[in-house]
């Protein structure tokens, strides 16, 4: 009887591997179709500024101030995710559809969805690293509290300023202009950093509360711009500094602003 009960078994297991496997080979066909579709995209509005090779160097990067990504190295500044990590594929599609504020990249949100998501598959081919790491899952984003900007909130935050030392790059005016703002080491890209200017205007991953959210605690890779996250969850019970001083920081930033 063993033989009549383990046949219909073994024969039930050969047939799921084989459904999973056809599942798995019509994902990948239906990847690749969008990965080729992405590389038409990309040579029609991307080639221009990243490069056919996708190394930031086109024929029109040499005229830009901020350069064009270069995606073979797989460092992306502007994600949800912590620091060192690779961005999701919803922020490579955030950064295609929004653009970035005071730079060429412009927005494509006028490209179908099917176009943006074809390009972010076909951006992954230019670096190895996507093969060998995934995106760390992203941080939580909190809304930011009723209290943000108001006046005691932005004194607060002028203290946490100081407290963390961001004067020491961005100026104690918040202008880019801080005592070490001149001695920055090129990026990982070879290009000059020059701290943010605060009074400016907008960050250029996005001018909301939550994108300064994001960006103080995720980091921007590749730059001098480091991670604050560990920093917050793990302050020790005698510490100047609370979990609320992030938003209070913000506060503080936002109040610089003197245009966009």
């Amino acid at each position: 009887m063993k033989p009549i009960f383990w046949m219909p078994a073994g024969f039930l297991f050969c047939c799921a591997m084989l459904v999973q496997t056809g599942w798995s080979q019509q994902e990948t066909n239906q990847y690749d179709k969008l990965t080729r579709r992405g590389e038409k995209v990309y040579r029609t509005y991307c080639v221009g500024c990243h490069g056919v090779k996708g190394d930031g160097n086109g024929p029109a990067a040499r005229f830009l101030i901020t350069k064009p990504r270069d995606f073979t190295r797989g460092i992306f500044k502007f994600r949800t995710t912590p620091s060192g990590s690779l961005p999701t594929d919803e922020d490579l599609y955030k950064t295609i559809t929004r653009g970035l504020h005071r730079t060429a990249m412009p927005r494509f949100a006028l490209l179908s969805e099917k176009e943006r998501l074809s390009v972010v598959a076909y951006i992954k081919t230019f670096s190895p690293v996507w093969q060998k790491r995934k995106p760390k899952p992203p941080i939580f984003l909190p809304e930011p509290p009723p209290w943000l900007g108001s006046p005691e909130s932005v004194a607060r935050g002028k203290e946490v300023y100081t407290l963390l030392g961001c004067y020491n790059c961005h100026g104690e005016s918040g202008r880019g202009d801080g005592s070490s703002a001149g001695t920055l080491e090129p990026d990982v890209w070879g290009h000059k950093q020059k701290p943010f200017d605060f009074t400016k205007g907008s960050l250029k991953s996005g001018p909301s509360p939550k994108d300064i959210y994001r960006t103080f605690m995720t980091g921007l890779n590749g730059t001098a711009m480091p991670s604050y996250a560990d920093f917050f969850q793990n302050l020790s019970p005698d510490s100047p500094l609370k979990p609320d001083d992030v938003w209070n920081l913000i506060s503080f930033v936002l109040s610089l602003r003197t245009g966009e």
